[in-house]
């Protein structure tokens, strides 16, 4: 799967000329807390919801530091190095240019309910993102913590960052309500980057439905 089948602008981008308080607005409505700042097209940055709220409210987003060329994806990229560039840098939204020129943005969501996507995903449960280091990574120790939880492990993908000592690990789960999953997991050293609850929330229901009409790993 390539970013382009993930590209959506049903999250608006901003502009120099918003306020503070508009953008942290927007980020509230749609649940994240990043956006990309666009103007005729070209990505200039990204309002980040931890320097926002600190500031004034009529502070426009043009008296925002910019500095060097923000990060964003080609749509041609895989979706496992987005969702990587995603989690390394605590965005929710990432951008996609092509030639300088903004396509729109990939939500995290959106990549994970899809590559959790399989035979299994139609039916309840939730996908959760995990990190944890290549030397204490353990299929059957993952298992056996989801089970004492009273989940059910239905599905599980791999892979390992270039340049990283870590390894991300995609879960499929039988069951909606994972808190206490999530927190057996993070005790025993894994970093959950991620979860989403299939059918809980409602801004991505009609998106992920989309999804299953073409994929399927």
């Amino acid at each position: 799967m390539i970013v382009k089948n993930f590209i959506t602008n049903d999250i608006p981008s901003l502009k120099k000329s918003d306020t503070v308080q508009y953008a942290l607005l927007m980020m509230d409505d749609f649940g994240v807390r990043n956006l990309p700042i666009v103007e005729d097209k070209i990505l200039l940055g990204y309002a980040l919801f931890g320097i926002l709220e600190s500031m004034d409210d009529e502070t426009l987003l043009s008296e925002l530091d910019y500095g060097s060329q923000p990060i964003s994806v080609d749509p041609n990229f895989s979706v496992i190095k987005c969702l990587q560039l995603i989690s390394d840098n605590r965005f929710d939204v990432l951008a996609v240019t092509s030639d300088s020129e903004y396509l729109g943005l990939v939500w995290s969501k959106d990549i994970i309910l899809g590559m959790g996507q399989s035979t299994t995903a139609q039916s309840d449960g939730s996908v959760l993102f995990l990190r944890c280091n290549v030397f204490n990574y353990s299929i059957s120790e993952i298992g056996r913590l989801i089970e004492a939880e009273d989940g059910k492990l239905l599905g599980l993908w791999t892979w390992q960052p270039e340049g990283n000592s870590g390894i991300d690990v995609l879960l499929k789960l039988n069951i909606r309500h994972i808190d206490n999953i999530v927190n057996i997991l993070q005790s025993n050293g894994y970093t959950v980057l991620n979860q989403i609850n299939q059918q809980s929330d409602d801004l991505f229901t009609e998106r992920y439905k989309s999804l299953i009409n073409y994929l399927d790993i």
